[in-house]
């Protein structure tokens, strides 16, 4: 049982993750729409858009691709989302 609790908080904690990614650098949260049915158009059309930078970053991390940025005070040793939007960004830009 205490394994099974553990197994539901780990994925409950890769959900929590994803919406304060969307939130942060997506603007979830944040329409200016006033329409119930506005919002309930836009909430979806960001999460695909999570998505979307996802997939198109999963074969730029295989090639090599990415760069981790740190700062003096903060080392990371993993890509973030804030990485992983900066490198679609770029490569949208660039190709």
């Amino acid at each position: 049982m205490p394994a099974q609790i553990l197994g539901w908080f780990v994925r409950r904690w890769q959900v929590e993750v994803t919406f304060e990614e969307t939130r942060a650098h997506l603007g979830m949260e944040t329409q200016r729409q006033w329409s119930a049915p506005a919002i309930s158009r836009t909430t979806p059309a960001i999460l695909a858009l999570y998505s979307v930078v996802t997939l198109l970053a999963k074969p730029l991390f295989e090639q090599g691709l990415v760069a981790i940025r740190t700062a003096a005070w903060y080392d990371k040793q993993v890509a973030t989302f804030s990485d992983t939007i900066a490198l679609v960004r770029r490569y949208l830009w660039y190709a």
